[in-house]
């Protein structure tokens, strides 16, 4: 193997400091008065020499690792896989780099990551939470740890928050119903029911529907759990299929249920929007090109990200952030296709 290249090794090799190139190579030739010649010549000598940083090495003197914690529900959804990419870019950008895991809604599996991250001194932390209260994050703020959380919040909590509207989306979604005439809807949830883009949605979704005096029925709200969506979801269709109890539509709560609801209509020859509309919450690419095309909630994904590394990242600087930016909340639309026409 070969000899690793240190700062000592191009700095012989110019004849000069190791201090001057360490100051050139971490981007603070200017200040201190380096000549732009001389800074040149360290950056293409350490590009020749194939120089790659010690990170714990720098992470000893400066305190810092150059890295950041993702923890997120199901990396495999494209909801989370798509806002882990536009992190990862800004963060690439910015010299930092990401540790990504998934929790897959256990509040065990979490803390557990949490701990494992704070282990390799992460910088900062970007959570998309599944816990039922903000003691983690209580801790956090006491203790002035950088973190961030994502989709999900909590109201007795005052870390730094990414979210979208997540009522006024359901609300968009029951009012297209009722635009069509259709009063017959099922509801689509998912565990844990606990988690505030879940909770929102469901009572955004109810209040739009009480508002025209309308209630769902208990065998019309259906609970599917994180562990095994693609059955339970075909179980459920099939069971008030098999019991003559169909809605005249579904709005499910998540782009997976929305697309194993899609699936499981399939296996029972429901056409869609004839026998039954669909709507679903967070827009999928592929929903554009399905036949029929499927209406849903689109949520600004990368907007997400983008938002939650600029917050992270000042933190990390040390910038406090003014009480009226430490929340956000983005707006959401209804894209309206096929699946959502009234049922003939």
């Amino acid at each position: 193997m070969s000899k690793r290249i240190s700062l000592a090794d191009i700095a012989k090799s110019l004849g000069v400091s190791k201090t001057l190139v360490s100051l050139v190579l971490n981007g603070k030739g200017d200040k201190y008065g380096i000549n732009q010649q001389t800074q040149k010549k360290v950056l293409a000598k350490a590009k020749e020499l194939n120089y790659i940083p010690n990170v714990l090495a720098q992470g000893f003197r400066t305190g810092k690792t150059k890295t950041i914690g993702l923890i997120v529900s199901d990396i495999t959804n494209q909801f989370y896989s798509r806002i882990a990419r536009r992190i990862e870019d800004y963060a690439w950008a910015q010299g930092y780099s990401v540790i990504i895991c998934s929790s897959d809604e256990s509040i065990e599996k979490e803390i557990n990551r949490i701990k494992l991250l704070q282990s390799r001194k992460v910088d900062g932390l970007i959570i998309s939470s599944s816990q039922q209260n903000p003691d983690w994050f209580n801790q956090f703020r006491s203790a002035n740890f950088p973190h961030v959380l994502i989709d999900r919040c909590f109201k007795d909590a005052d870390s730094p928050c990414v979210t979208v509207d997540n009522v006024a989306g359901a609300q968009m979604g029951a009012k297209h119903f009722l635009e069509q005439g259709i009063k017959d809807i099922a509801l689509l949830s998912i565990t844990p029911e606990h988690i505030s883009t879940i909770s929102e949605r469901t009572s955004g979704f109810l209040s739009a529907l009480a508002e025209a005096k309308i209630n769902i029925p208990a065998e019309w709200r259906l609970k599917i759990a994180f562990s095994n969506i693609e059955s339970e979801v075909e179980q459920k269709l099939t069971e008030l299929y098999k019991s003559g109890s169909m809605p005249k539509a579904i709005f499910a709560l998540n782009n997976n249920l929305t697309s194993h609801c899609l699936l499981a209509l399939r296996k029972l020859n429901i056409s869609i929007p004839n026998d039954i509309a669909l709507i679903g919450f967070d827009d999928m690419l592929y929903f554009g090109f399905t036949q029929p095309s499927i209406s849903a909630v689109s949520q600004p994904v990368e907007e997400i990200g983008e938002r939650a590394f600029d917050l992270i990242l000042k933190q990390i600087n040390g910038e406090v952030i003014p009480e009226s930016e430490r929340f956000v909340r983005l707006p959401v639309n209804l894209i309206i296709r096929e699946s959502s026409t009234k049922p003939q």
